[in-house]
């Protein structure tokens, strides 16, 4: 192939690279809440696509939020109130089978959960309980 046959093709290839969007991420009436209705939309396959598409924000670690609390950075899941595990365990979790997600920042989450858990809780609710 020519030289001047490799620019254009790849001229061609980063403009048409450059008019390929990422689809947009849905918006959440209330970022503290995924509803069914909200999972519905976007035809997840388990709970952790689910997170990942609507609040992929909280799968990072955060700094603890206090020296007297737990170094917990990391959110951890419950399921239908029970402690369930880390956020590892959403991939366990069928998107069919979820009703709802809350997610709990870190001095919420001790509030109601417990010092324990400063790094921020995501609560799933099944379609079953």
């Amino acid at each position: 192939m020519r030289p001047a046959s490799v620019l254009i093709a790849c001229s061609l290839g980063v403009a048409l690279a450059s008019c390929v969007r990422a689809a947009p991420t849905p918006v959440l009436a209330n970022q503290s809440l995924i509803t069914r209705e909200d999972i519905e939309k976007i035809h997840a396959t388990t709970a952790l696509d689910i997170v990942q598409r609507y609040r992929s924000d909280v799968l990072t670690a955060r700094a603890p939020s206090s020296v007297l609390l737990n170094k917990q950075i990391h959110p951890v899941v419950f399921l239908n109130g029970q402690f369930y595990g880390g956020i590892d365990e959403l991939r366990n979790l069928p998107a069919d089978g979820v009703l709802e997600i809350q997610f709990f920042s870190g001095t919420d989450a001790v509030t109601k959960f417990g010092s324990q858990h400063g790094g921020g809780v995501i609560q799933i609710i099944s379609r079953s309980s």
